[in-house]
């Protein structure tokens, strides 16, 4: 079976698997996780399934039991509302994958910054600390920090906006 045929006969049942995936593991990210090991196993297994084989009934089963095996080796919380389980939409997909990107390429550009300003900006920025944490920790002043962290995030605006302007050209 090609990428094409399995997208065929498989991709149908994604918001049922879903929804069982939600149920069984009672949050969202650990459902996309199990939904992915679900079809990760039927495109290993695609060759040996025969059209009759793939119902509802195998595809769910086939989740249950891989979910049973990850419940084995780590203990996930099952009480799951599943009115509220809704498969993620490509949009958000697409934009969790920007947000991602976006958030890379913003700690690439603090490491380009001085050593001294990228750790302020890092505890700041990063790690939601104080002014007054990072002062007892660097022993500059708050107005100083203040300063860097402004100073800081001017240039990295100017610098995220040019590589999203060579981006989307």
């Amino acid at each position: 079976m090609n990428a094409h045929e399995f997208k065929q006969r498989l991709m149908p049942f994604y918001k049922l698997l879903y929804r069982v995936a939600y149920r069984l593991t009672g949050n969202a990210q650990d459902a996309e996780d199990l939904l992915q090991d679900t079809y990760l196993k039927l495109w290993q297994k695609r060759d040996e399934l025969a059209d009759e084989t793939v119902t509802q009934a195998y595809l769910v089963t086939l989740m249950r039991n891989l979910f049973l095996d990850q419940r084995r080796r780590k203990r996930i919380d099952t009480s799951a509302d599943i009115d509220k389980a809704e498969p993620p939409d490509e949009q958000s997909l697409d934009r969790q994958i920007d947000t991602r990107d976006e958030a890379e390429t913003m700690e690439q550009l603090i490491r380009q910054l001085p050593e001294r300003d990228g750790n302020i900006v890092q505890m700041h920025l990063v790690e939601g600390r104080t002014y007054d944490e990072i002062e007892q920790d660097t022993g500059l002043s708050q107005g100083n920090i203040r300063i860097i962290v402004m100073r800081a995030r001017q240039k990295l605006k100017q610098q995220f906006q040019k590589l999203t302007t060579i981006w989307t050209n």
